[in-house]
């Protein structure tokens, strides 16, 4: 099933540019632009919702989105998947900071604690300028909690502790909570998070004993508002991941203790975000700056052979490193009937493998050898300048913009790369309920380095490395049915869309920055949603198919992501003043796709098998014990035995590496705000 998006989008295109022209003629008015049900969908997930989900692990923040998908069953181990792609072609950022770089090929990029979370959001597609750099599928946006989040009104101080646990990770988790109004300038808050697995439990499988986890997450927040004009947030986030454990957490398990070294993968994040807004239409000025470390530490082990080809040896504790530094500084204007927004940004990331001393051979032919495993690797800077326009005419909105983005590689590697990139959105409002939607995207993407686990063994030659480079087109249509169907709130939102990425580049052992296909995407995403009085319902319905084809050898074939059907289902329903049900569920179809070997130049069809699985949860405040809270569910009622059709295993069509997610989940959390 092939969209013919494009010829559709230019035509959309063309008339609601003629329309702009003819209506520029006329006196402006007011009018009201409906929000998207997609928007809409995104701002209900909310940190009290998350709370009372007991969110715990990117799968929980974002399993109820539409268009995004989070496989495997350690926290570990968790891969984003959105439009049909990994989350390494979006831009991820907390608090502003950008989250850059692959570790490890084998466990996941989000390295996010719902428990320090505000509100964790998405935009969907590369249409807009404000995105940042390198967008092709998605932005997904975190903001941690503020002090304000905590503090009622009149009130100074306070805290909030908590404690919980889930049965099919054997996960005890513990947070404590401290906000303070300091004066009237200044607040401060600190959030601490202890989370431990022990053991996995699989339906219709022994328990997995190789993938034990104990995170601990901090978050550290001033807020200064010298006056009403002047805004000024500085931040410290920590989250530290390790066990010892399974390193290849994406892989299926062991039914023993893991015999691998302790490993662990730690985020610091430091960020300085500063708004002026004073009262002039012409100057609303954000600006952020942050430095970002990730890390993936290895404890030393004796008398290995690991990396060390036929030789054994004592190998030291490894730590490596991707680390982002950046700044970025716009400013909105409101001239008449636009909303004008144009800015700057640069950011820096860089590699590196640092060992606390030196590799030493035990057996084979170097024993008694040493040598140092310290390694520099790739650099790149990036610097954009962008502008964009939000104009108001009548029924139309129209989004115009463009980036100008430079991108250069040094270190171990070399090459520079820019794009003038333009976009575009457009909104229609058609009738009182209707609202069409248009939007055009032109990609661009510069070479990311490969991923910082093969400074080990790293080989070089990237003389014919290019950018990645395409066009996203979508249209589409939000209908508001809340009169129709006599709703408090009720909406109906569609889109299509469909893209291109030429000279696609994935970091996994990619040590020479090769481009390796070029990938066609296509998909629909559907959503409904219903509110009226205490009852909510939303229910979306996405699909994704692809088509790639290799540089190397023109074999065409389908990524992992092709020929999905998947549907969610959330209700909620507030009982009592006190409490509050929820019940999720999700839907995948079974399907087949052309699985690729790279190995061979072979194509194999893969058989995925369908699923359904189902949650219910409910939050209850407590009358005899004021400020606290009990929240208490059941994920996987059924005990389904099920993985997720992008997972590793599952992928190639070997059950023997498929990670299957846990089963029927038992979870309770009690909490008390004092």
């Amino acid at each position: 099933m092939k969209l013919n998006v494009k010829n559709i989008l230019f035509t959309s295109s063309a008339l609601l540019c003629l329309q702009s022209a003819v209506l520029a003629e006329v006196t402006l008015k007011e009018v009201n632009i409906t929000e998207t049900t997609f928007n809409s969908q995104v701002k209900s997930i909310t940190a009290q919702k998350l709370e009372n989900l007991q969110a715990s692990d990117i799968k929980d923040i974002l399993k109820t989105l539409p268009s995004v998908v989070v496989d495997g069953n350690a926290r570990y181990s968790q891969k984003v998947y959105v439009r049909g792609l990994e989350d390494k072609f979006s831009n991820i950022t907390i608090d502003g900071a950008k989250l850059g770089g692959q570790l490890f090929h084998h466990s996941g990029d989000q390295t996010i604690d719902a428990e320090m979370l505000k509100i964790g959001s998405i935009e969907l597609g590369p249409n807009s300028a404000l995105s940042g750099s390198g967008v092709i599928n998605g932005s997904f946006v975190y903001e941690t909690k503020d002090p304000s989040d905590f503090l009622k009104q009149g009130e100074n101080f306070g805290g909030k502790i908590s404690a919980g646990y889930q049965s099919a990770y054997e996960r005890k988790s513990t947070s404590v909570a401290v906000f303070s109004r300091i004066n009237d300038k200044l607040e401060f808050v600190g959030i601490g998070n202890i989370s431990k697995d022990g053991d996995l439990h699989i339906p219709k499988k022994k328990e997995i004993k190789s993938k034990e986890s104990k995170l601990k997450s901090a978050l550290a927040k001033v807020v200064f508002k010298p006056n009403e004009y002047h805004t000024i947030k500085l931040s410290y986030n920590r989250y530290e991941d390790g066990g010892k454990r399974q390193l290849s957490g994406e892989k299926a398990g062991n039914y023993v203790q893991s015999n691998d070294p302790y490993n662990e993968i730690t985020r610091d994040t430091y960020t300085l975000n500063y708004n002026y807004n004073p009262t002039s239409e012409y100057i609303n000025v954000d600006a952020k700056a942050y430095y970002n470390s990730q890390q993936l530490m290895i404890e030393g082990r004796k008398n290995t052979d690991w990396w060390t080809d036929a030789n054994k040896a004592n190998e030291p504790q490894r730590v490596f490193e991707n680390k982002t530094k950046g700044l970025d500084i716009r400013n909105s204007s409101l001239i008449s009937n636009h909303k004008i927004t144009f800015g700057s940004s640069y950011e820096t990331m860089e590699q590196k493998l640092d060992a606390k001393g030196d590799r030493v051979y035990t057996e084979g032919p170097k024993i008694g050898e040493s040598e140092s495993l310290d390694k520099d690797g790739g650099k790149t800077k990036a610097y954009g300048f962008y502008l964009e326009d939000e104009i108001e005419l009548d029924k139309f909105l129209l989004t115009i913009g463009a980036r100008y983005d430079i991108h250069k590689l040094s270190g171990e590697y070399n090459g520079s790369y820019k794009q003038l990139s333009p976009k575009f959105k457009g909104e229609y409002q058609a009738t009182q309920n209707l609202k069409l939607r248009t939007g055009y995207g032109r990609i661009f993407k510069g070479p990311d380095l490969a991923e910082t686990l093969m400074l080990n063994s790293r080989t070089l030659s990237n003389e014919n490395t290019k950018a990645q480079t395409g066009h996203n087109y979508e249209v589409g249509f939000d209908y508001n049915l809340t009169n129709f169907i006599n709703s408090d709130d009720s909406s109906f939102g569609f889109t299509a869309f469909k893209y291109n990425v030429d000279n696609y580049m994935h970091p996994t052992k990619n040590t020479s920055l090769e481009n390796q296909s070029d990938v066609k995407i296509w998909g629909l995403e559907s959503i409904f949603r219903y509110k009226k009085s205490n009852f909510g319902l939303n229910l979306s319905h996405t699909y994704t198919n692809a088509e790639e084809k290799s540089l190397k050898t023109g074999t065409k074939y389908e990524p992992k992501t092709a020929n999905i059907h998947t549907f969610k289902l959330g209700l909620d329903y507030q009982f009592t003043k006190n409490l509050i049900g929820y019940y999720n569920a999700e839907f995948v179809l079974g399907n087949e796709y052309e699985y690729y070997n790279s190995r061979n130049d072979s194509v194999s069809t893969v058989q995925r098998k369908g699923y359904g699985v189902h949650d219910i949860n409910f939050s209850y405040k407590l009358d005899a014990i004021k400020n606290a809270k009990i929240d208490f569910g059941l994920d996987n009622i059924f005990n389904k035995q099920y993985a997720r059709h992008t997972s590793f295993g599952t992928a190639f069509g070997d059950d023997s590496y498929t990670p299957y997610e846990v089963g029927r989940n038992f979870k309770i959390k009690l909490s008390y705000r004092f």
